[in-house]
């Protein structure tokens, strides 16, 4: 996806091509809002008039007019790298939503034309363990957003992101080979970011996702029944934080199916992980010997 900004965003890489179609444009609008300072709660509007309104306080309001078209309003005297956040995150999930992915709240890398995917809850380890997976040899596909493409008759396909990835500074594979620590966005904020100097370009099959499960002494996959797999396929998808959306703009009934497809297709299984995070690299080994020795 080529994105055309009025909105600084470091995150993603620059497009070579001057004359590429742009798919998606952020354009600075006057949307005639006040908008509240922080310590406020964020309010999200998906009938507004003029399409889908999100607003952060302290940051910006946010129109999506139509898949292709954001309007972005920024809160007076806000620093341009906190606008990455909304529109990166929440914004881009609806947006690819719009488009018909499936979006899961996920991080994903690939090696030899393998792909494997790390689900869970928010203090699992998902970056930390796809960070343990690069110092391994492995190529990040995304951190955070994991848009997976349903349409056509083959294997679903997993979207690449951009090179960048969140991590505790505290987290023990924090020292990504090559990776330049930028400064904290804002102080106190949890995570720091790690802008990496390559990754994967291309999409790629979904050949394993992985629910992280910490805790034991070895790392052992439980594999699920695709019947079975479809329960937490909907939990960590990333439009559950959509619930105020009207139904009919949720698309249920779509999601059932495509995660339904990804379940049929797809390995997915409970990853058990050892509570020292310093043995990640026993884990890496374990998955990497699964994948050498099977087939999809």
């Amino acid at each position: 996806m080529t994105i055309g900004s009025d909105v600084r965003l470091d995150e993603l890489a620059p497009q070579p091509d001057e004359s590429a179609k742009v798919d998606l444009r952020i354009v600075r609008s006057d949307l005639g809002e006040t908008i509240p300072p922080l310590g406020h709660y964020a309010r999200f509007d998906f009938e507004g008039p003029k399409g889908v309104e999100m607003m952060w306080p302290g940051a910006a309001s946010i129109r999506i007019e139509n898949p292709s078209l954001v309007h972005i309003q920024p809160f007076e005297g806000v620093p341009e790298n906190y606008l990455a956040f909304p529109l990166l995150g929440p914004v881009m999930g609806w947006m690819l939503h719009m488009r018909g992915l499936f979006v899961l709240h996920a991080s994903a890398a690939r090696r030899d034309g393998r792909s494997v995917a790390f689900l869970g809850d928010k203090t699992a380890g998902k970056s930390t363990t796809a960070s343990a997976f690069l110092k391994a040899g492995w190529a990040l596909m995304t951190d955070d957003l994991l848009a997976i493409d349903c349409e056509g008759e083959g294997q679903p396909q997993i979207q690449p992101a951009f090179a960048q990835m969140k991590l505790n500074a505290d987290a023990p594979n924090a020292d990504i080979p090559q990776a330049t620590v930028l400064p904290l966005v804002m102080e106190g904020f949890e995570k720091r970011q790690y802008r990496l100097p390559a990754m994967a370009q291309d999409p790629a099959d979904t050949d394993c996702i992985f629910i992280l499960q910490r805790g034991g002494d070895t790392p052992r996959i439980e594999w699920l029944s695709a019947a079975d797999a479809i329960e937490p396929l909907f939990r960590y998808s990333y439009n559950v934080r959509f619930t105020l959306a009207p139904l009919a703009m949720q698309d249920r009934a779509r999601q059932f199916r495509q995660a339904a497809r990804i379940a049929d297709t797809t390995r997915v299984g409970r990853l058990h992980i050892p509570h020292d995070r310093d043995r990640l690299g026993e884990t890496v080994a374990m998955v990497e010997a699964m994948l050498s020795g099977a087939g999809k």
